[in-house]
């Protein structure tokens, strides 16, 4: 995964970078290299189809950027006499290309910018090309891996100028991508979020938890607790790893969230509400986040079986959030209750 910037007729000059948190975009003189009027996005048809997983992950990757600044313009779709991805026609086009054709990228992100001077340095044209044998159909928020949805959503954030980042965010600089919560996983990151802010302003103040069970432990990202099976005893004490972040512009004060077990594989676990075991009171900041071990004791009269750990934010709803639907997730880690 790659961003490709192509100079306008005079090159650009003074290039640097600028830092929110973690979020980065490049600079000339001083100002941003952004979109400076809102952009109209053109889907290639010939390779994004009106209905099906790849659909369903164009969108995805484009309204979990957009819909914190509503800064697109218009949604627009190409006919399928147009295939051509092309770099100079004018038009902001998102399609899947043949993997050879990006040297063995997932993706990549073509941009052209404007010349170097104060009011004409912005984002002209930006074309994103994701690879065709990538896997599109949706993640819970235990699979591990870059897949095409996640990849969809990492080069719309080159689309809107952002750069390459560490630690939490879906522009790492390389694989595997890191899922947060509910079954559409592909989302963004508070870093990524606080950078839209700072690029593009909000459209509205509210705050937006999201739980994962994926954490960045030094530069390494993996599943906070491994997969597979523990095998635990009844009324005994254990715990589980979460990552909990807040992406919205908004603090938490209060908020309550609780850990439960399940014999239900995830998505359709994601909705039940039964065998709680811990529950917790928490408080969040705008753009923060942090991994926790939350304890709790094995109930002594749960049956012998295989459960799930999931994790609910604001189970009760009493948050008014950016996004409902994204609370719940669910660990790497089996407990396997047999004693």
């Amino acid at each position: 995964m790659r961003t490709t910037r192509i100079a306008g007729f005079v090159a650009v000059l003074a290039l640097g970078s600028v830092e929110a948190g973690a979020a980065a975009w490049d600079t000339c003189n001083g100002s941003p290299v952004k979109w400076y009027s809102g952009p109209a996005v053109y889907r290639n048809r010939c390779s994004i189809p009106d209905s099906g997983n790849v659909n369903t992950a164009y969108w995805n990757g484009l309204r979990q950027w957009d819909d914190l600044s509503r800064i697109v313009s218009a949604y627009n779709v190409n006919p399928v006499t147009d295939c051509a991805l092309d770099h100079s026609d004018g038009q902001n086009e998102l399609g899947l290309c043949d993997r050879a054709a990006l040297d063995g990228n997932n993706g990549v992100t073509y941009s052209t910018v404007g010349v170097c001077f104060i009011g004409s340095n912005g984002i002209d044209e930006a074309d994103v090309c994701i690879a065709s044998d990538l896997d599109f159909t949706p993640r819970n928020g235990n699979a591990f891996g870059t897949s095409g949805r996640s990849t969809f959503v990492h080069e719309v954030g080159h689309f809107f100028g952002f750069k390459h980042e560490g630690g939490h965010s879906i522009l790492r600089t390389s694989p595997p991508h890191l899922v947060t919560g509910g079954y559409e996983a592909s989302t963004l990151w508070p870093t990524n979020a606080q950078g839209m802010r700072d690029l593009y302003g909000y459209t509205q103040t509210k705050p937006n938890l999201v739980p994962a069970a994926m954490g960045v432990v030094g530069d390494v990202a993996q599943t906070l607790d491994a997969a597979g099976s523990r095998a635990v005893c009844r009324g005994t004490s254990t715990s589980v790893k979460f990552y909990v972040g807040n992406l919205g512009n908004a603090a938490v004060a209060s908020y309550s969230m609780r850990v439960r077990l399940s014999p239900t594989a995830p998505p359709q676990g994601y909705s039940e509400s039964t065998n709680v075991v811990a529950t917790f009171g928490h408080s969040l900041g705008a753009f923060s986040e942090g991994m926790y071990s939350l304890p709790f004791v094995v109930p002594p009269g749960l049956p012998f079986n295989t459960y799930y750990v999931y994790l609910d934010l604001d189970p009760q709803g009493v948050v008014g959030e950016l996004r409902e639907n994204d609370n719940t997730t669910v660990s790497a880690m089996l407990l396997r209750v047999e004693c």
